[in-house]
């Protein structure tokens, strides 16, 4: 038998448990307490205690790693009820329509840059180069060894995700090591758009994503 599944039965053990103990405890009978054993682990359950309200008996079963794995497994199996974490949740999510209220609120933190999205930017430096330099709007030249180059990018600022230009990184330079070098260059129009400014004295910081490889 598998680890989750012997966890599981021993939840449903531990259910069995305290209902009887519940039942004794509402008649004269002497209540006891409710062992689990997992292994070298225990959980004691006090009937008198530990079973005073809901939120007391939850507390004691999620109180220990065992236990919470347990009556996280059993949930999960039982009711489909999953942690927020649980990767099985990108295959339901795959299955919600398009309209649906939970798929609205994820397209909502894709586009604000919140949670798993966040993870998918890096900083940069900014900077714009000589008028001879200068790639044309709605482009931006990169460091040819960086992983930008002939990429479909979002340059964003952090305190404004909402705020961004897509760019076609089409253009490159060279970015030796040991020398110091802006990650993207933009045109003086779509840096002006960006920051409200385009005097740059040397370059800005920002957010960058790869949207389309």
């Amino acid at each position: 038998m598998s680890t989750t599944k012997s966890i599981i039965l021993a939840v449903v053990c531990l259910l069995a448990g305290l209902a009887i103990g519940f039942n004794l405890s509402e008649g004269d009978a002497r209540t006891t307490d409710i062992r689990w054993k997992y292994g070298n682990s225990e959980l004691v359950i006090d009937l008198e205690k530990d079973m005073a309200d809901d939120e007391t008996l939850l507390g004691k079963i999620f109180s220990t790693d065992f236990s919470a794995s347990g009556a996280e497994a059993w949930l999960k199996a039982q009711r489909k009820l999953y942690r927020y974490d649980d990767p099985a949740l990108a295959t339901l999510v795959g299955g919600l329509d398009y309209d649906a209220p939970a798929a609205r609120e994820f397209r909502s933190l894709k586009d604000r840059r919140i949670g798993p999205w966040a993870y998918q930017t890096q900083e940069v430096r900014v900077g714009i180069p000589s008028r001879d330099f200068q790639p044309a709007a709605g482009n931006a030249n990169v460091c040819e060894s960086g992983i930008f180059y002939r990429q479909k990018i979002e340059v964003f600022l952090p305190s404004r995700p909402d705020h961004k230009v897509v760019l076609n990184a089409t253009g490159r330079y060279a970015c030796p090591q040991n020398y110091e070098f802006p990650d993207i260059q933009l045109s003086r129009e779509d840096a002006k758009y960006l920051f409200g400014y385009d005097n740059f004295s040397k370059y800005e910081t920002a957010a960058a994503i790869v949207i389309q490889e």
